[in-house]
């Protein structure tokens, strides 16, 4: 009997864990059937997908089932049963076992694996698949079954590349799935250790814990920091592999926090679902959260300036309105994390506020991802308007394109954060500017707060400057701020001669065009930055500011 497991991922860069883990499932045991993956992702069409399952002539196909791909998979499963309708098919995941009931109903659909799925595969495998028709199979916590197989490997190609060393969480909060049982299940940690370097070496840039909450366990998470960071150090980790963890901040030591500050610059990446600083609507989702020393936490974090940090927040949270949304966004602009994530709340299937959501009025999709219109404190036109401060904190903030130009509007301008991007979204939402080349949403920036009262366009041209040559390495600046000037030939010359020695082997950079340099005129500088040194977690290059006169007077 051919099997043929099959993962729809959101975009290639992703890989399946799930299909591989019962993959790996099956080459644990004795059996005479044969199992293999067949990865692909939305972006490709339904009929390729199929085609490349029905190519191996399956016998049996299971989907692993999530809100981005479960539109897809109800084509590629009813297609396939149209083209052999003796085809067995099953899913799995999220979106299956929390609507089990439902799926299984579908004429294409013969049975359900709800849960865990490693342990039911191998009893399908064991019993040749004779599952009576349109059961639902409850899943079963079983020993760790290590998915990382020689075809696992070959497989990734340099895609990202997910670990898994516990299973579950210790909260419950109303949005989400992973902690209905308020239970974690830690996985051996020297098998884990093995995991890490195998994925280190693998070719992956990234590795991705998918714990659900990393550090929920101090000590242990403290150690994996510890190996990880002592293998860098002896070689046995790639320099430019980056481990991505989920954390509940309030949780970490400062004993563990010190010891963060130790690590080498970029080699963790720290992602923070806050959600939000509305007490009550923290109380409402079962957020059980020290704010005081979640913050603390945070700006010791960032403190350290070797972690990047990504925070998450989500509006149309309950008792949460527009307003104490902006005043959370404000809170979590003044960490000054290097990105925040303005999303949006979902009902998934299975979650306490899907099951509670007319206690808050809760209107949303009926169809996948089950986004949330409105509820008692939130209209739909008020999240309307967050979209468009959404579209402008993801183009200004976490880009990572504009650091200097942001910081100097919000202070020029005395805005809050919230403002600052919410105004200029409105504007851009205005003008209809969709999908804006960098240099035609910088040139809009510029155009919108050049006049606004504080601000110095001279200033504000100079930032925009600071910030191209500092982020990107081709040494242009944004064509609408370039100025015709002689001393740039100076300037060349004096750098070319050593006249003016900034960067070590400075010579050969120039001539390779390692180096770039532009003039900011409101105080006569220079700056210039090294493309052969950029900061792993700002993404930024080194740069120094060198007086104008410098050079002039060393020309002459």
């Amino acid at each position: 009997m051919k099997v043929v497991l099959c993962s729809i991922n959101s975009k290639y860069i992703h890989s399946s864990l799930a299909v591989w883990y019962l993959f790996a499932a099956a080459k644990n045991i004795e059996t005479n059937h044969s199992v293999k993956v067949v990865e692909s992702t939305i972006n490709n069409q339904v009929e390729d997908i199929v085609a490349n399952i029905s190519r191996e002539n399956p016998d049996v196909v299971g989907i692993s089932t999530y809100i981005w791909n479960v539109d897809y998979v109800h084509k590629v499963a009813q297609t396939l049963k149209l083209i052999n309708p003796n085809l067995k098919i099953f899913l799995g995941g999220p979106e299956a076992s929390f609507d089990a009931e439902n799926l299984v109903k579908k004429d294409y659909v013969d049975f359900i694996i709800k849960g865990e799925g490693e342990i039911p595969f191998i009893k399908l495998l064991e019993e040749d698949f004779a599952t009576e028709p349109k059961e639902i199979i409850q899943g079963i916590c079983g020993p760790y079954i290590n998915p990382y197989t020689p075809e696992y490997l070959e497989s990734l190609n340099g895609r990202i590349c997910y670990l898994e060393t516990s299973r579950g969480c210790p909260f419950s909060c109303g949005f989400c799935l992973s902690g209905r049982d308020e239970t974690v299940r830690f996985f051996d940690i020297e098998e884990s250790k093995k995991n890490i370097l195998l994925l280190a070496n693998s070719g992956a840039k990234t590795v991705k814990f998918v714990d659900r909450t990393f550090n929920c366990n101090d000590k242990r998470g403290r150690e994996i920091f510890e190996f990880i960071a002592v293998e860098r150090e002896k070689g046995n980790i790639p320099n430019d592999v980056v481990f991505h963890c989920e954390v509940e901040t309030d949780l970490f030591t400062q004993s563990t926090l010190d010891y963060l500050k130790t690590l080498p610059k970029g080699l963790f990446q720290f992602e923070a679902g806050l959600q939000s600083f509305n007490v009550e609507t923290l109380k409402a989702v079962n957020r059980r959260t020290d704010m005081d020393k979640l913050v603390h936490n945070l700006k010791e974090i960032v403190s350290g300036e070797n972690i990047h940090l990504h925070i998450d927040l989500i509006a149309g949270l309950p008792y949460e309105n527009f307003n104490s949304f902006a005043r959370s966004f404000n809170q979590a602009y003044d960490i000054h994390s290097n990105v925040i994530q303005l999303g949006f709340l979902k009902l998934l299937k299975g979650s306490t506020l899907e099951r509670e959501k007319e206690k808050y009025n809760y209107r949303s999709w009926d169809y996948a991802p089950y986004q949330v219109v409105s509820c008692d404190t939130i209209s739909y036109n008020d999240l309307l308007e967050l979209k468009k401060c959404e579209d402008a904190v993801e183009h200004l903030l976490n880009s990572g394109k504009f650091p200097f130009s942001v910081q100097y509007l919000i202070e020029s301008t005395k805005l809050t954060a919230f403002d600052f991007f919410y105004k200029f979204g409105c504007y851009v939402f205005e003008k209809g500017i969709k999908s804006p080349s960098l240099e035609k949403y910088a040139q809009t920036l510029f155009e919108f707060y050049k006049d606004y009262s504080g601000v110095d366009s001279g200033v504000l041209r100079d930032m925009l400057v600071k910030d191209r040559i500092v982020t990107d390495n081709t040494g242009r600046v944004f064509t609408f701020t370039h100025i015709q000037d002689n001393n740039f030939k100076k300037i060349t010359t004096a750098l070319k001669q050593e006249k003016v020695k900034i960067f070590d082997n400075q010579i050969e950079k120039l001539a390779k065009g390692k180096i770039g340099f532009a003039i900011m005129y409101k105080n006569d500088m220079v700056i210039i930055a090294d493309y052969t040194n950029k900061n792993p977690v700002t993404g930024q290059y080194s740069y120094k500011e060198v007086p104008l006169c410098e050079f002039l007077f060393n020309e002459k």
